[in-house]
C-alpha cells in the first residue's frame, strides 16, 4: 500500500490509520481543486471518525504529501453484511472557491465604503495578502499564509475583488506569473503557500515502456479578436479590442468574440477582461496517458509532479506542457495506476461543460457585483 491515510476531526486531531481501503482514487491538480473518493468497509473501525461533521483526511504518497482536505459527500451500500461507505473529500484549495473577496475586510458588511479592494504587484504578494484579509482577518479560518518572497512577475493592474470568490479573480492572473498554489494541513492549520513548477528532465515515451495506453486531442482557437464592452448606452459606450495576430496568420482565420464587461469602470479593468476571453479562447490541445509505473519511475519523483512541465513524445507529436492532474487510483487487486493529464485535454465533456459553467458562472458574478 504506496499510501498513508490519515482521518481527522474538523480542529485537526488526529482520529484513525485506514490501512487497506477497497479502492481509493485521489485527483491532485495543478491551481484547482483535487478530489478523491475511499471506499471501506461499513463496519471499518474508522467510521465513527469518517461520520463526523467537518471530518478531514490527509493522503501522503510514498511518505510525500498528497493532498489534504475535508469529506463533503457519504454514500453506503447494504446489505449491512458486506455493506460499504464511499466517503467523497475535497483538496483544501477549495477554499479559494470557498471564500468572498471583500471591498474592506477589516470592516463589517454595512461598512463596505470601497467599491473594490486592489492588490497590486509581485503575483505571490497579491495572492497572500488577498488571502490573509479574507480568510485570516475577516473569517479567522484556521489558515496561516506562509512568508511572502515575492515570486512571480508582476500583475498588471492588479486583481480588483468586489464579492468575488476569490478564485474568479486572482486565476489566471497567478498561473500566468508562473506560479503554483498550494493548501497542506500542516498541524493545526491550514498553510497558503505558492511554489514554482518544475520541470520533469526526461521525455515520456511509449517505446520506453514508461506509457501503457494514451489518448490525444486539439482543438482550434475559439477566439482570436476580442471586444470588449464597457460602462455607457449607445454610442457613449466604451469599447476596447485585443487580437492575438500570431493565431490569425497561423491559421489564415478570424474568430471575433464579444465580451460584455459593464462591471469593468476603467479601461485597464475593460482590457483585462478582453484578454481574459482571448485567454479563454486559446487553441487546446493535450495528452490523456496511463504510465506504467517501476521502481525506477513513479508518479512523485524527480520533479514529476502536478505543476511540472512535462514532455509527451508519441510518435506524430511531441508536446511539452503542464501536467495539469493526475488520477492515482488504487486496489487491493491491481495496486496503484497512475494517468496524468498533460495540457488540456479537449475531448472530454465533463472537462468541456465545466469549463464552461466556470465561464459562465463568472460573468453572472461580474454583473451582480457590478455597481
Amino acid at each position: 500500500m504506496p499510501f498513508t491515510i490519515r482521518v481527522y476531526d474538523k480542529n485537526f486531531n488526529f482520529k484513525a490509520f485506514i490501512g487497506d481501503p477497497i479502492t481509493l482514487v485521489v485527483t491532485p491538480r495543478f491551481n484547482e481543486t483535487g478530489t478523491g473518493t475511499l471506499v471501506v468497509e461499513i463496519d471499518h473501525h474508522a467510521m465513527p471518525a469518517l461520520m463526523e461533521d467537518g471530518a478531514r483526511i490527509v493522503i501522503e504518497l510514498r511518505g510525500d504529501f498528497l493532498m489534504s482536505g475535508k469529506i463533503h459527500r457519504r454514500e453506503a451500500q447494504g446489505p449491512a453484511v458486506d455493506g460499504t461507505m464511499s466517503i467523497f473529500f475535497k483538496d483544501d484549495f477549495r477554499l479559494l472557491h470557498q471564500i468572498l473577496g471583500y471591498p474592506v475586510p477589516t470592516a463589517s458588511l454595512t461598512g463596505q465604503t470601497s467599491e473594490y479592494a486592489t492588490y497590486t504587484g509581485k503575483a505571490e504578494t497579491i495572492l497572500k495578502n488577498a488571502v490573509r484579509a479574507n480568510m485570516v482577518t475577516r473569517l479567522g479560518l484556521d489558515v496561516t499564509v506562509a512568508p511572502d518572497l515575492a515570486r512571480g512577475g508582476n500583475v498588471p493592474n492588479g486583481v480588483a475583488l468586489r464579492f468575488h470568490p476569490l478564485y474568479e479573480k486572482l486565476f489566471p492572473a497567478i498561473e500566468q506569473a508562473g506560479l503554483g498554489v498550494t493548501f497542506k494541513q500542516t498541524g493545526n492549520t491550514i498553510v497558503c503557500d505558492v511554489f514554482d513548477p518544475p520541470v520533469f528532465p526526461r521525455t515520456l515515451t511509449e517505446s520506453s515502456g514508461v506509457i501503457t495506453t494514451w489518448s490525444w486531442a486539439s482543438d482550434d482557437p475559439t477566439a482570436i479578436h476580442v471586444v470588449a464592452g464597457g460602462q455607457g448606452d449607445g454610442k457613449a459606450r466604451v469599447f476596447r479590442e485585443v487580437a492575438d495576430t500570431e493565431l490569425y496568420v497561423a491559421h489564415n482565420d478570424m474568430v471575433e468574440v464579444f465580451r460584455d464587461a459593464r462591471d469593468a469602470d476603467t479601461l485597464a479593468v475593460l482590457d483585462a477582461r478582453a484578454y481574459e476571453s482571448l485567454t479563454e479562447g486559446e487553441a487546446r490541445s493535450g495528452f490523456a496517458v496511463e504510465l506504467s509505473e517501476t521502481e525506477h519511475f513513479q508518479y512523485g519523483q524527480d520533479g514529476l509532479v502536478v505543476g511540472a512541465q512535462v514532455t509527451i513524445g508519441i510518435g506524430f507529436v511531441t508536446r511539452t506542457d503542464i501536467l495539469r492532474e493526475v488520477t492515482l487510483s488504487y486496489t487491493r487487486d491491481q495496486g496503484l495506476v497512475a494517468t496524468p493529464l498533460v495540457g488540456n485535454v479537449s475531448d472530454s465533456p465533463d472537462r468541456t461543460i465545466a469549463n464552461f459553467l466556470a465561464r459562465l458562472k463568472k460573468g453572472v458574478t461580474d454583473l451582480k457585483v457590478s455597481k
